[in-house]
């Protein structure tokens, strides 16, 4: 199997769903995270293209951690937005995978590059099979697209994916990006749940965990409903 991540930022995929990536890495899926951004606008330790840099590092050191392929493309952080043109990359991005499965985030989210995000990829989903819409790539056919989300937004999961023997190496690879750990440790997070961005991350997987009955759990919700031990 092969599943795609696509994220706006660096440490996005291991907060929201860095288990069941490594999950699946382990059963010998392929996986990829695609970020959108480097991440940029993540701290105020030097300029943008030098925070860049060091976000792009970091998440390669995560992506080892969790056994997955790290991709950037080149979307500027805070600036992510929705047009024609930009769908049509993040089609091209889909069809140069060709997954099974995309991950994202969920369309209700405080941040506008998470919410333009969700939109570009299911519209995106949507037309990597249609053969008159010409990218480089040939059309492909993922069977789904799950979302992960926040737990201050409306996101509801119905999918639960027992991580409990992966939370340690979701936690490592979330503690591969020092400098945004540091910065939010500092500031708090934009909407206030990760102020001390490791321990609530191991609490948000232990309460998935108590919904589904597993010590630790990341929680979905997809387009094509299912329930399943993994993401099928």
């Amino acid at each position: 199997m092969s599943i795609v991540a696509i994220v706006a930022h660096p440490d996005d995929a291991d907060i929201f769903c860095g288990g069941t990536l490594a999950k699946h890495a382990d059963r010998g899926d392929d996986v990829t995270i695609v970020h959108m951004t480097r991440g940029e606008l993540g701290t105020a330790d030097g300029d943008e293209a030098e925070i860049a840099a060091v976000r792009e590092e970091e998440a390669r050191r995560s992506g080892d951690e969790l056994g997955a392929t790290v991709e950037f493309l080149d979307f500027l952080d805070g600036r992510v937005t929705y047009s024609m043109e930009n769908r049509l990359e993040i089609v091209e991005t889909i069809r140069r995978h060709d997954p099974e499965l995309v991950l994202t985030h969920y369309r209700d989210d405080m941040h506008p590059d998470h919410r333009v995000t969700s939109r570009l990829v299911t519209d995106a989903y949507y037309m990597t099979s249609l053969p008159l819409v010409e990218t480089a790539s040939p059309p492909c056919d993922p069977s789904n697209v799950y979302y992960f989300g926040k737990p201050t937004s409306s996101f509801e999961p119905e999918t639960f994916v027992d991580v409990s023997e992966h939370v340690e190496r979701k936690l490592r690879a979330v503690e591969a990006h020092e400098s945004q750990v540091a910065w939010l440790d500092d500031h708090g997070g934009i909407d206030g749940e990760f102020d001390d961005l490791v321990e609530n991350v191991r609490a948000r997987a232990r309460s998935l965990g108590q919904r589904a009955g597993v010590p630790f759990a990341e929680g979905f919700t997809s387009l094509h409903t299912t329930s399943v031990a993994y993401l099928e």
